[in-house]
């Protein structure tokens, strides 16, 4: 006589252990679901401010450049209080922009015109201060150490040319700005020094016939002191 079938308990039933697993991450899902939603529209969230932020940032400088065409060609017509007011404009409207930093320089030489002075030294300083471009940087020096002449401040005119060893300039600049070195060293009575300067510029190579005359000048005067 058959037996009858014993019946099987659902604890006995032995679980698969990859379907065991399955179903903790559904269940884990289905309690966590709000969570992981809310963290994914956060990363969601992040990418689009980001794109928006990028596209933003390109169109400020595209207009910050446009800007600072419009006051350069100001400028380059003498139309300098316009050009003052526009590069002002852009100083304060497109913070962070090389529009901005080279605005800077523009107004520092406007201001050098116009022998406001300090306005000019703070303004070509802040410019060099700002800058990672090589343009302007000469310029710049150039006129923050004639002020410093005017002033009688000739270490300050060491400190001012030193500031271009921080940008990769051409060959040209800086023998340029070994003229101004050997100047100041002149007008410092540091006669030694300029001499020593003069020779290091006619070790240099291939050097511009405008550098040579200055240095043929020095060396009369020099050889006269």
């Amino acid at each position: 006589m058959l037996k009858p079938n014993r019946k099987i308990l659902k604890k006995e039933i032995k679980k698969d252990p990859f379907l065991e697993t399955v179903e903790k991450f559904e269940n884990g899902f289905k309690d966590n679901r709000k969570t992981i939603v809310n963290v994914s529209f956060f990363f969601v969230a992040i990418a689009v401010i980001g794109s928006i932020y990028v596209n933003n940032q390109n169109e400020i400088e595209l207009d910050s450049i446009s800007a600072f065409g419009a006051a350069l060609v100001a400028y380059s017509n003498s139309d300098y209080e316009n050009a003052k007011f526009q590069f002002e404009s852009i100083s304060s409207n497109y913070k962070g922009t090389e529009s901005e930093i080279f605005s800077n320089y523009y107004l520092g030489r406007i201001a050098y015109d116009s022998g406001e002075y300090n306005e000019a030294k703070f303004l070509l300083n802040d410019f060099l201060d700002n800058t990672e471009k090589t343009t302007f940087v000469c310029g710049a020096i150039k006129q923050l150490v004639e002020i410093s002449f005017n002033e009688n401040d000739f270490s300050n005119s060491l400190d001012i040319i030193a500031k271009a060893k921080r940008f990769d300039i051409n060959s040209v600049s800086k023998l340029e700005l070994k003229i101004l070195k050997i100047n100041t060293l002149i007008k410092m009575d540091d006669l030694q020094g300029a001499k020593i300067e003069i020779e290091k510029v006619l070790n240099s190579k291939n050097i511009p016939s405008n550098i040579e005359q200055k240095i043929n000048e020095f060396e009369g005067l020099l050889s006269a002191l």
